[in-house]
């Protein structure tokens, strides 16, 4: 009888041991995932940054007055020309909620399609802070002549856990309109 016991016993311990071992390879296979995802989240909205920092340097280029203009919090616009006195674009970075989510697009010209995006953002989203020549904030929009961005992107987790958390990337732009100064 005793080693019936004993066989059961070590059948539960062997069957505990199994199923942590089980669980621990499941519990690595979903951080690595995660951690996979995050690089790509780097990658893509590094990417994305690139692009629209590639937008943000046209300000004011060949364009003598009204370069700015209008600065909110969630949408700037701004315009520049292909050429000094040639045909002047007006570029609109805004976000948007589309499907209960907030996105960053980039519209040239009126267009209702997109040149840039949408990209999916987190719940944070989009912020712009505006400053003039003597670093105050929130200047007139005549006046503007840096902005800081601050965008956080975010992916979704490989698996849904009660404590389920996004991963999310947040990046913080500085840029200078030196199209402005000269």
């Amino acid at each position: 009888m005793a080693a019936i016991l004993e066989a059961i016993g070590a059948t539960i311990i062997g069957g505990i041991f199994i199923l942590t071992m089980i669980t621990s390879i499941i519990n690595i296979h979903a951080v690595g995932v995660n951690i996979n995802q995050q690089i790509e989240l780097v990658e893509i909205s590094e990417d994305v940054v690139s692009v629209v920092e590639t937008y943000l340097s046209l300000v004011g280029a060949g364009v003598a007055d009204s370069a700015i203009i209008s600065t909110q919090d969630t949408l700037f616009t701004y315009s520049y020309a292909d050429s000094v006195g040639g045909t002047r674009h007006i570029v609109n970075m805004e976000q948007e909620n589309i499907n209960n989510s907030k996105q960053l697009s980039v519209y040239v010209d009126g267009n209702t399609t997109p040149v840039l995006g949408p990209f999916e953002l987190s719940d944070f989203g989009i912020q712009f802070t505006y400053y003039d020549a003597n670093d105050n904030t929130n200047p007139a929009d005549s006046l503007v002549r840096y902005v800081q961005m601050i965008l956080e992107f975010q992916y979704d987790t490989f698996r849904d856990d009660i404590d389920k958390r996004y991963i999310r990337h947040r990046i913080q732009i500085w840029k200078y309109f030196k199209n402005l100064y000269l």
